[in-house]
Formats: structure tokens, sequence, C-alpha cells
């Protein structure tokens, strides 16, 4: 069984890059990701993934499956997947393309795709420049090695099946790995917690420093500003309330 992604009005590489990002997620064989059958300009075609409800066995097995992914060797901070040439964050009918460098540290990785985001906003709030500013002089940064990252894993990226979870629609790319958690929490994924918990079994948060779980929300704010830029409402008021707290 398959099932095909299609879109018309896209960047002629944008399915390519999705491509490689499912490929580059998939490779170590942690953690189970829809298979790529065939791309092109217009569309995928993926190995179809068979849904079950979410429970907390199942949880508890990706939480520690994503640790492991997380722990898979990932290049540089702030590489794209062999052979992605761009970065694409948003959705389907609107996707921003994202400038990215390889970096020195995870913090101005992390600065150079904001900055980039920021570049869509016509009026950027002093409280996300700051912020920015901040990430990028490394005030956050830890002993995390660069991790493969799905990048967009809120709560509709992550189909649970019989016993696990699956990933879909990644915008994947060489980060720190509290990523994924800031995603999953942005907008509450099932057994949050509990993913979580089992993440930190498996993962050695030693790297990370005594206050990992505060500085998750940090690791999603790229994602609640890209919400923001796109859409706007809200969420602008949502992302400088958060840029505030790391000020």
């Amino acid at each position: 069984m398959t099932f095909r992604k299609t879109g018309n009005h896209v960047p002629s590489d944008f399915f390519a890059t999705e491509a490689g990002g499912l490929r580059w997620l998939a490779e170590p064989g942690t953690v189970d990701v829809a298979g790529v059958i065939d791309v092109s300009e217009t569309g995928l075609i993926l190995e179809r993934i068979d849904e079950a409800p979410a429970t907390r066995e199942a949880a508890a097995d990706f939480g520690h499956r994503l640790a492991a992914l997380h722990q898979a060797p990932a290049g540089r901070f702030g590489d794209n997947p062999p052979k992605v040439e761009t970065y694409y964050f948003g959705p389907l009918s609107q996707p921003l393309k994202i400038t990215t460098r390889f970096a020195d540290s995870c913090g101005e990785a992390y600065a150079a795709r904001l900055e980039s985001l920021a570049g869509y906003d016509p009026n950027p709030p002093a409280e996300v420049t700051q912020l920015i500013e901040r990430i990028g002089a490394g005030t956050f940064d830890d002993d995390a090695a660069p991790a493969r990252v799905h990048g967009d894993l809120w709560a509709g990226n992550l189909l649970f099946t019989s016993g696990t979870a699956a990933l879909i629609d990644p915008a994947a790319w060489a980060g720190h790995p509290l990523i994924d958690l800031g995603m999953l929490s942005l907008f509450s994924a099932p057994h949050l917690e509990t993913i979580i918990g089992a993440w930190a079994e498996a993962y050695p948060v030693d790297m990370l420093g005594r206050d990992w779980r505060e500085r998750i929300e940090l690791y999603q704010f790229f994602g609640l500003y890209a919400h923001a830029v796109l859409f706007g409402g809200g969420y602008r008021q949502a992302s400088i309330t958060a840029a505030r707290q790391y000020l």
C-alpha cells in the first residue's frame, strides 16, 4: 500500500528535499519513518503507514527510539541531509525557504535559521531580535552533539502505529535534540510526558545540563515563530512572550 503526496505550486526541489530528509532519518534504523518509493517535482510516493491508537507503551517505545536517532552521527551543526541543498519549513501551501549554513556551535546554527525566518517578518519584534543575538552568542550552548532532528515534529507529523510511532513530513537537519522535543510540546503530542521521559532514559541528558527541561521551549521557538510569521494573530504575541523568558 502506498500514499501519494502532491503539490502543484511548490518549489521544484521541495519534494526532493523532503525525500532526502526522510531517507536520512531512516538511515540509522532507529525509528520508523515513511519509506520513499518515488519522488518528482510534483509529488512523493511513500509507503503507507498503518495507524493505530496512541498508547503509553507505544509512546515509550518511540521515546527510546527517538533518543537513539538523536545519537546517530549527524555531521556538523547546521548541515542539511546529504544531497539536500535547500531547507523548507511550513505548510505545503506556502513553505518558507530557510537559509542554512555550517556553524561551529549549535547556537550559531540555530540563530542562522532564526535570522532567515525573521527575514520573512516585515517587522520582527525587538524581543525576537535580542533572543537571536543571545542564541548566536552561545548563551544557551551545552555539550550536546549534532543530532539528526526531524525539525517539524508536531503531533500531526507523528503517526502512532502498533507498538510505536512513525515519522512523516520532516524538515530535517543537524541540530540540537531538544528541537524535536520542543515541537512535540508545541501542540502537545499524545502521551507527551511519556515520550519525553522515555527519551531521557535513553539519551545522555548529563550533556545537556541540569536545566535541559527548561530549555525545551527555547528550541521550540523556531516552530512557534514560524507560525507567527505565517499566520500572525495570537502566535505573534506568544512568540514575544516566549522570547522574553530567555532575555
